[in-house]
């Protein structure tokens, strides 16, 4: 286990220690797995000096869950002793407070790095798990029955050999993912147009959105904001919010499908007059209507309000929502006419997944199969390569990646995108990464992996000397 100076091997890696693969370190932790996954040795590699939360605390919007549901992921008996510091933490008190409302992410982001430096250093010290911070993932080898995980620390790389990877590194917004899905609605954006990513605008305060759209302003070009979800409509707030008085009158929404809205129960969306199929809308795991679909919370205002008034919230502009899919009649050409007069195009149609170079022993790429929201991948997060082939040992649940709809984590029937949050990280999501992995750790070595040196032929050649990099927790 753990090899010598000039490679490291364990049983697993987890690469990414933000919201998706702390909740798995959590979750292994709680459950009682930590033990096995650690077994075999566990690396945690994160580009990040503090790891615990990704850039989760830089967005200017309030999380789509109430506090409740942050608070749970650290409510477990096995858990107790491990955050018993946080009953002195500021930022847990604050969401404490914010129990049955959706708290702002900042705050969320501030909690769950206390709580996620909290389980690190327990399991470095209880389980021998090593910690490698401020280290870049930067390519993924699949060879035979194991992966070869090289990393980068101060200019230098190194390689671990393991025989399960967890990958979950973040999202990207890709502007021609976008150009590629409005192309196949027969839309298109003018060559002249700024795409602009919703992940960027969503992290900027209202000076640095005033500057950025000022010239747009100034000309009263038009602005349209694509997609449906969360960040669309926090999109449109900030920008009503930031720009009303600085010459924003009217953003024009564009959205494939119908704006869908999220109440816990049917009762209640009965109750407030909204329609939905019983059979198709409401998660029978949960009763929820629109359970993953639907717009929560803050954005479920600003989406009442828009789809009542046709104006962003209680501000003075106005928004055109536009549905480009079996939508009202003459919705289509408005919206092609919208984005053709566009100067600023927002992207809000998610995320695809932050990866390092994936390739096979022999040199060729991995390119991994897409569906709408994210990955092809099973319940646990293995993805499909372009072939068709199943990646067993390669796990990957994260923003950009996602879970496909499966009984065990719940949702509705009409919802076909991925399923994300940081609760399902924590929970079901994460439970069956960590059962598949313990699985494979059980399984019989195909090609026994060797601690011993090995010559680097080939390209391998090219690469810097392995070395000793300096890694915080790094000693083996």
């Amino acid at each position: 286990m753990y090899g010598d100076h000039l490679e490291t091997v364990c049983g697993c890696v987890v690469g990414g220690a933000g919201p998706a693969g702390m909740g798995l370190l959590f979750n292994a932790l709680k459950s009682g797995a930590m033990p096995e996954l650690a077994k075999e040795g566990l690396i945690i590699v994160d580009a990040s000096p503090n790891p615990g939360t990704g850039r989760l605390g830089d967005y200017r919007i309030t999380a789509n869950s109430v506090g409740d549901v942050f608070l749970d992921c650290l409510r477990d008996p096995a858990l107790r002793d491990v955050f018993e510091p946080l009953e002195h933490s500021p930022a847990y008190w604050r969401i404490r407070r914010q129990a049955q409302s959706a708290p702002q992410l900042s705050d969320v982001a501030e909690l769950l790095a206390e709580a996620s430096t909290l389980v690190l250093n327990f399991i470095v010290e209880h389980y021998g798990v090593k910690l490698w911070t401020s280290t870049t993932i930067t390519e993924v080898v699949h060879e035979d029955d194991e992966y070869q995980v090289w990393v980068e620390s101060e200019g230098r790389s190194r390689r671990i050999r393991c025989r399960a990877v967890v990958l979950n590194l973040g999202g990207r917004q890709d502007p021609r993912h976008l150009l590629n899905s409005l192309a196949d609605q027969g839309l298109a954006v003018p060559p002249a147009a700024k795409v602009q990513s919703a992940d960027e605008l969503l992290r900027m305060n209202g000076v640095q959105l005033r500057n950025f759209f000022a010239p747009t302003l100034a000309r009263q070009g038009r602005v349209s904001v694509v997609g449906g979800s969360h960040s669309a409509f926090s999109v449109l707030e900030n920008l009503a919010d930031a720009l009303e008085f600085a010459g924003l009158s009217e953003v024009t929404l564009v959205h494939r499908s119908p704006i869908r809205l999220f109440y816990e129960t049917a009762e209640a969306a009965i109750e407030a007059g909204y329609s939905f199929d019983p059979l198709k809308d409401v998660c029978p795991v949960s009763g929820r209507v629109n359970r993953s679909g639907g717009l929560r919370y803050r954005a479920l205002d600003v989406g009442r309000e828009a789809l009542a008034r046709g104006h962003i919230g209680k501000t003075g502009v106005r928004v055109q929502l536009l549905q480009t899919q079996n939508g009202p009649e003459g919705q289509f050409e408005r919206a092609r006419q919208a984005l053709a007069e566009s100067e600023v195009v927002v992207q809000c149609t998610g995320y695809q997944p932050l990866l390092p170079t994936l390739t096979y022993a022999g040199g060729a790429a991995v390119s991994l199969m897409e569906v709408k929201g994210g990955l092809d991948s099973d319940p646990s997060g293995c993805p499909l390569d372009s072939n068709g082939q199943r990646l067993y040992g390669l796990h990957l649940f994260g923003l950009g990646a996602g879970l496909g709809v499966d009984p065990r984590l719940g949702s509705e029937a009409s919802f076909d995108g991925r399923i994300y949050g940081v609760w399902q990280f924590h929970n079901d999501a994460s439970g069956a990464v960590i059962d598949a992995v313990l699985a494979r750790l059980q399984q019989p070595v195909i090609q026994p992996v060797s601690l011993s040196r090995r010559l680097i032929v080939n390209r391998e050649e090219q690469r810097q000397p392995f070395l000793w990099p300096a890694l915080a927790n790094a000693q083996s």
